[in-house]
Formats: C-alpha cells, sequence, structure tokens
C-alpha cells in the first residue's frame, strides 16, 4: 500500500482554524470554504505534514468509528479538497514514519463521536477576493472597481 501526503496549495490558499472550524480561502478561485469538527482536526493534522495513513489512523483512535468508514469518508473529504485545489499530493518523505510514530499522546480517554467531515463552500465573496486594487480600479480609486465599459472603445471609434 502506497503512503500518501497531501500539502495545501500555499500561498493561494490560506485558513485558520477557530473553535473548531476552520475556514479556508482560495485566493485564486474566490472560493471560501469552511468545515467543523473532524474536518477541522483533518486539515489542522494536513498542516502538520501529516500522511494519510497516518491520519487514519490517529482517527481511529481518537473517534468511534470502523477502520472502513473512516478510509472511505476520508478519502471522499480528501478527494474533495484536491478538487477544490485546496491541497495537492505529494510524495511521502518517510515512507515508514506512520508506523513508528507515538500514537500515545493522541489517545483519549473516551473515543468521540464519528461524524463524517464535509466542506462547505461559498461563492459569495469572489469580487472581493479576486479584486486586484493596483489594476482593477478605476479614476476614482479603491475601492471603487473600475467600470468594464471604461475599458471599452467609444461607438465613435468603432463607426470611425
Amino acid at each position: 500500500m502506497i503512503n500518501r501526503q497531501f500539502i495545501i496549495n500555499a500561498p493561494s490558499v490560506v485558513s485558520e482554524i477557530i473553535d473548531g472550524e476552520v475556514v479556508i480561502m482560495n485566493l485564486k478561485s474566490g472560493n471560501y470554504h469552511s468545515s467543523l469538527g473532524i474536518g477541522a482536526v483533518v486539515w489542522a493534522w494536513i498542516e502538520e505534514r501529516k500522511s494519510v495513513r497516518e491520519i487514519e489512523r490517529l482517527t481511529s483512535l481518537r473517534y468511534d468509528a470502523s477502520a472502513e468508514e473512516i478510509t472511505v469518508t476520508l478519502k471522499a473529504y480528501f478527494d474533495r479538497l484536491v478538487d477544490e485545489d485546496l491541497v495537492r499530493e505529494v510524495a511521502v518523505e518517510d515512507p515508514d514514519r506512520a508506523n513508528a510514530q507515538d500514537y500515545n499522546a493522541y489517545t483519549p480517554p473516551t473515543k468521540e463521536r464519528y461524524e463524517t467531515p464535509e466542506l462547505c463552500t461559498y461563492t459569495d465573496m469572489q469580487d472581493l477576493l479576486l479584486l486586484d486594487p493596483i489594476h482593477d480600479v478605476g479614476d476614482a480609486g479603491w475601492p471603487k472597481p473600475r467600470d468594464d465599459k471604461s475599458a471599452e472603445p467609444s461607438r465613435a471609434a468603432k463607426e470611425g
């Protein structure tokens, strides 16, 4: 079995984890995303450069779910992160690291209820996130975006 690892597509992807929720902005697409609970925990593990095998192992230690359910749902979550261009797969630096890791520090006294990680996507701020204040402003300056019509040739110029 090949050990896989994902890394965040920085610098175009920025994120912050606040109170068990991760908020992720993709500055290329203008979309922002949110994930609660296990989704935020998995994102933190991706930030720590843990492999997929490590993340699955840590999830099974922390949450009450079968190995099959964890594998299937995490695969779907990783696929979604890749589809949204938030992470990319890279070669694992140390394929045996997952077996050597001491997981005792991650084992809670009681396992938490497992909920499938979900990624919510929002597009309502695309115009703001994609606005280039240096190049996309009109004569009035920031924060007024350039009127696209001002970039078009005038009617007289078209007819002339």
